[in-house]
């Protein structure tokens, strides 16, 4: 059996994958892995590029664009490595990264998820972990709360006393912007860069495949959570993320849909009631940012207002909807 197998999931990205796999072979040495890239329905030329230039590469095309979680899904079912390691397309693998999660996760058997270092393209911090989701922390997210934390002296009190004034997701948020040295347990690990331990995917199941985009790994590291799979940030493997350049073009269906599995998530894990307190809560913010923008637009008439409001008016429309989170794919 080889050590790794490195799924990566395709969709219109041909220049930025193409990037992602030579960093792979240039950086990884001293383990045996397979690269499987299941190709969301591309229609830009990343398939023909993929089959010229790589042809070790297991190529997987799917004929619907399914989303994340559905993509990774066939890989993992073509894959026979040790550990499987979910990687976004916009990623550069830095030297020797996998060759040190490979190593830690051989020592600590308890673990189920790694997740690297990930870094900005100017090699700077950027977000690798974070906290279960809360309704609390949906509120700071929907009325934009969080741009608070662009006050320094805001910002440093949360990161010493979120754990206190806040509440726990608060508090592992707030690791993002602390100085992490060493391997250490969290809640929640990004999926931009995911090394999944084979026993763990064997005892907790595949991805849900209801999520298009965004939260299928805070819903996977809940499962494995239950199940008792420790997820470990370990900041010794670092990876660069361009982040959003794997979906700039989609702003109107990556707002909805992060909504969407939002919704999603809370009727899964909490229940009716909890979900219908979500649903009636993000009603209320984005009417508020309709009214702004309707505000603005009086002074400020432009077609980007024009956009963002109806992009803010199909998500209330799907947030007041009850079957809207069933869907079919793309």
């Amino acid at each position: 059996m080889i050590d790794i197998s490195i799924i990566i999931v395709n969709y219109n990205t041909k220049d930025l994958i193409k990037a992602c796999i030579e960093s792979i072979y240039d950086n990884t040495k001293g383990i045996s892995f397979e690269i499987i890239v299941v190709d969301n329905a591309s229609s830009d030329d990343s398939i023909e590029m993929l089959e010229n230039d790589f042809k070790d590469v297991k190529l997987i095309l799917s004929k619907v664009n399914g989303g994340f979680a559905y993509a990774n899904n066939l890989g993992i079912k073509k894959s026979v490595g040790r550990y499987v390691f979910l990687l976004n397309s916009d990623t550069i693998i830095l030297k020797d990264a996998m060759e040190k999660m490979i190593g830690y996760m051989d020592e600590k058997e308890n673990i189920g998820m790694l997740g690297p270092k990930l870094l900005n393209k100017d090699l700077t911090h950027q977000t690798s972990i974070s906290g279960f989701p809360t309704f609390k922390r949906e509120v700071y997210h929907m009325y934009k709360l969080k741009n608070v934390l662009k006050i320094p002296l805001v910002k440093s009190f949360f990161v010493k006393f979120g754990g206190i004034f806040g509440s726990k997701d608060v508090e592992q948020y707030m690791k993002n912007y602390q100085s992490i040295e060493e391997p250490e347990e969290v809640q929640v690990l990004v999926g931009a860069a995911l090394l999944l331990r084979r026993q763990t995917i064997e005892d907790i199941g595949m991805l849900d495949e209801r999520y298009f985009m965004y939260y299928e790994e805070i819903d996977y590291c809940l499962k494995a959570s239950i199940a008792g799979w420790s997820r470990v940030y370990y900041p010794h493997a670092q990876i660069i993320h361009l982040i959003g350049q794997s979906s700039e073009k989609l702003s109107a269906m990556t707002f909805y849909e992060r909504y969407r599995s939002m919704i999603l998530y809370y009727r899964k894990n909490y229940g009716r009631a909890k979900e219908l307190q979500v649903r009636i809560n993000l009603v209320i913010a984005l009417g508020f940012r309709v009214l702004g923008l309707t505000f603005l637009r009086i002074f400020k008439p432009s077609k980007t207002i024009m956009d963002n409001k109806k992009i803010y008016l199909d998500t209330i429309k799907m947030a007041t909807n009850k079957s809207a989170i069933a869907r079919n794919r793309y």
